[in-house]
């Protein structure tokens, strides 16, 4: 037995678990765990856990009159009944659990002859590209929604992301910016303003602001200092104390843009209901107590006075000078720089003329804050 047991110990099973147990100890201790399930095991501290049952979900009736006391009969589970791809109501799936009807749902959406999802999705890509979808309701394609009014482009768009694309967005995305409508410039011309005002034919580019988020890391960009990683926990870019009720106080301008999560980029943001970035909320981030399909389009000057003295802009735009500063260049120099990194391009002859004095007075900052304010830092051409 002696033998045996020595020659047990020895197995490479042995020495394996030994190594998933010093690897386990490093984990960090369980805080909470999330299940689908009937029954799940929840901790409830110092190392106990307690078994939870989850709840079949609530029958519901149709109401005679919409009077909740006067329950008829019972409404299965389902979906658009009018798309014919897949049965409208899903009745084996009503028989079992929440996880039955999750399924049945994701295999109703992800059907290929659900046209509704792939038009769906290709005209909210549109949307992004060009500001405005084929339909100019991306959330409804029903009778009251937006008449498309290239009803035929929809739907070829949306067969070759099904079957050429084989679904990948990355194809979607190369095939519209490539596309000669996409690279139109976003010049008048009299003759078609005069058929089609609103551009619903495409006849130039529509002009495009940058969204919130897109403003935010562009400045990170061109001061340096923007964290490329992906993944990881959101960022909490605001001081937060105690509130009167559940709901903390956060204060947006009290946060140090010098630590390091301060660079990341602004899908990281941790984002509060109904207490906004004054910063995001002048160039129209969206509510996010509120269904947005659609972000708003405002022009104002609370704007330029945002994006001229929020401490967001005040901070990068510093750093934007220490950078030019570092270089070693001359102010001259240092201008001409500062107009490449922020637009892409050499300032004119009358721009030095009036920008090169301002920058030897106030400084390459000061200049700088000018520049991520004008039009053509804000708005793509």
């Amino acid at each position: 037995m002696r033998e045996v047991k020595n020659r047990r110990d020895c197995s490479p099973f042995h020495f394996l678990q030994q190594a998933v147990d010093v690897e386990t100890k490093k984990l960090p201790a369980e805080s909470k765990v999330y299940a689908v399930g009937t029954n799940v095991s929840i901790p409830t501290g110092n190392g106990a856990r307690q078994q939870a049952s989850v709840a079949n979900p609530k029958p519901v009736h149709l109401l005679h009159r919409g009077e909740i006391g006067k329950p008829e009969q019972l409404v299965p589970p389902g979906a658009l009944s009018v798309m014919q791809h897949s049965p409208g109501r899903f009745v084996d799936a009503g028989l079992g659990g929440e996880s039955l009807r999750r399924a049945a749902l994701a295999d109703w959406i992800a059907h290929r002859e659900n046209v509704l999802t792939w038009r769906s999705v290709v005209n909210r890509v549109w949307h992004y590209h060009f500001g405005r979808g084929i339909c100019d309701t991306p959330s409804d394609f029903g009778r009251m929604g937006g008449v498309p009014p290239h009803p035929e482009l929809l739907d070829w768009l949306a067969v070759w992301f099904r079957d050429d694309a084989g679904g990948s967005l990355k194809k979607l995305h190369r095939l519209i910016v490539t596309s000669q409508a996409y690279r139109q410039q976003c010049l008048h011309n009299e003759q078609a303003h005069a058929k089609d005002a609103d551009n619903r034919w495409l006849w130039r580019q529509n002009r495009l602001r940058l969204d919130a988020d897109s403003y935010r890391d562009s400045l990170l960009a061109i001061s340096g200092r923007i964290d490329w990683k992906m993944g990881g926990p959101g960022v909490e870019h605001f001081t937060k104390e105690p509130g009167p009720q559940s709901t903390p106080k956060l204060d947006y301008a009290a946060f140090d843009w010098n630590r390091p999560e301060g660079n990341r980029r602004s899908i990281y943001r941790v984002v509060w209901r109904g207490i906004p970035d004054p910063m995001m909320a002048a160039l129209d981030f969206p509510d996010l107590g509120l269904l947005s399909p659609v972000r708003g389009f405002t022009a104002s000057p609370l704007q330029s006075l945002v994006l001229t003295n929020n401490p967001f802009v005040l901070h990068h735009c510093k750093l934007l000078e220490d950078r030019m500063i570092a270089s070693g260049k001359s102010v001259t120099e240092q201008t001409r720089e500062l107009f490449q990194l922020a637009l892409q391009r050499d300032p004119t002859p009358s721009e030095i003329e009036v920008l090169l004095p301002y920058a030897q007075r106030h400084g390459i900052a000061a200049l700088g804050r000018v520049l991520v304010n004008t039009n053509e830092f804000l708005f793509i051409p």
